[in-house]
């Protein structure tokens, strides 16, 4: 009776922690806030959710692009404000329009307009989560949350409907997962993301606990070994660095899981490089074709691997000096270990910790599959700029923290 009681409590808790969370968004920045906020949940939700990537533009269009711009001008000293508190920003912008441009020497592009408007579309989902989570610290904890629940939810769904859908590797419903990399990717990536939390109650702990499971076996049967491993750097980032006991033990156990699983699929390993290395040595070519410029933004090219082609190289540092040229994947790659620097100061709170072993994630995914620096939203852009934005949101004297683990 008494554990009926406590979760009655929790929940009637949940509901009133929500009502003042919304109550606090709309104070702040009215309709449009609460629209904004509901369409950075979508940028990243929406990529299991959407039935059709059209379908997942036009909600962008409607709750982010829209609310993001009209905050802007309304709301044009806040704006300021949250760029101007971080020079990283300032280096972003640099880059931002240094890729811009090089639509002036790009080969074989004509539909410049477009590349244009698609960038600065881009830029307002950037923009939106940097001032948006800046402002609503504990707003943006709750939605870290949320992602975490969707994708055990939506793993569990998947392996309840794997016996019945003969495929070999697991991937999702349609839309941007219907493939087993990007699937695996982007299960893995929320996993990491809302592992800094944990209830307090123990009827939670195990809904909890058994969502994060789902997820994980989700991210095993797509077979995706960039994402397998880099959860496996993660784990162990997390064992060296800390995360406090639980969490180390989570860290540990994952670990042995990879392990067991490399001795019980020996296939992971058999599969090869998958001509990452023929893929890597044609980028390399390009690069020293075009050393400084690269071949600039939105221009095609193709790699060989045997006999087949591939319009990218399957690396995410390379395809940039591709791109843009050596220079400009130097600039980047600088601001990049400086949020991983300004992450790595704020590991002491929990949310801090966490993003840093997001950005961990980040790091080593991008060396394996197929990551552009400015592009579209689609299934893995959030692997990449995730962890910028949230890396812009956080502050060492002023990032709270979500309940810490023992």
């Amino acid at each position: 009776m008494n554990q009926l009681f406590q979760q009655h409590r929790f929940w009637m808790w949940g509901i009133a922690e929500g009502q003042a969370q919304l109550r606090s968004i709309r104070d702040r920045f009215g309709i449009a806030g609460l629209l904004l906020g509901f369409g950075l949940f979508w940028s990243v939700a929406g990529v299991m959710l959407t039935p059709t990537l059209k379908f997942y533009d036009r909600l962008l269009i409607v709750f982010v692009y829209l609310p993001c711009l009209y905050l802007v001008i309304r709301q044009f000293q806040s704006f300021r404000e949250a760029v101007l508190a971080r020079k990283e920003l300032w280096l972003f912008f640099l880059i931002f329009a240094w890729s811009l441009g090089s639509l002036a020497w790009s080969i074989g592009v004509d539909r410049y307009l477009t590349l244009i408007k698609r960038e600065l579309f881009f830029l307002l989902v950037l923009l939106g989560w940097i001032v948006w989570g800046r402002v609503f610290r504990r707003q943006l904890q709750t939605m870290l949350i949320m992602f975490g629940a969707l994708a055990g939810l939506y793993s569990l769904a998947a392996l309840i409907a794997y016996p019945f859908r003969e495929i070999d590797r697991m991937y999702g419903f349609g839309g941007f997962m219907d493939n087993p990399n990007p699937s695996g990717y982007t299960i893995a990536f929320l996993v990491v993301l809302s592992c800094s939390w944990w209830p307090r109650h123990n009827g939670a702990r195990v809904v909890w606990a058994l969502l994060q499971a789902c997820s994980i076996a989700f991210v095993v049967l797509t077979g995706s070994r960039g994402a397998m491993l880099a959860l496996a750097v993660v784990a162990g980032s997390i064992v060296l660095v800390g995360g406090g006991r639980f969490y180390r033990a989570i860290a540990l156990s994952i670990l042995m899981s990879v392990v067991a699983l490399l001795m019980i699929n020996p296939s992971l390993l058999q599969r090869g490089d998958s001509e990452r290395l023929s893929l890597i040595r044609g980028a390399w070519d390009l690069v020293q074709q075009h050393p400084w410029r690269g071949i600039g933004f939105g221009s095609d090219y193709e790699v060989t691997a045997g006999e087949q082609a591939f319009g990218h190289c399957h690396n995410f540092v390379l395809d940039t000096a591709v791109q843009y040229g050596v220079v400009f994947t130097a600039v980047w790659l600088f601001l990049w270990f400086w949020l991983g620097f300004h992450l790595w100061r704020c590991r002491v709170e929990t949310l801090g910790m966490s993003i840093l072993m997001v950005w961990v994630f980040a790091t080593v995914s991008i060396q394996f599959d197929v990551f552009i620096l400015f592009g579209g939203a689609r299934a893995m852009w959030m692997v990449v700029w995730i962890p910028f934005v949230l890396a812009l949101c956080t502050d060492k004297s002023q990032t709270p923290g979500i309940t810490p683990s023992s």
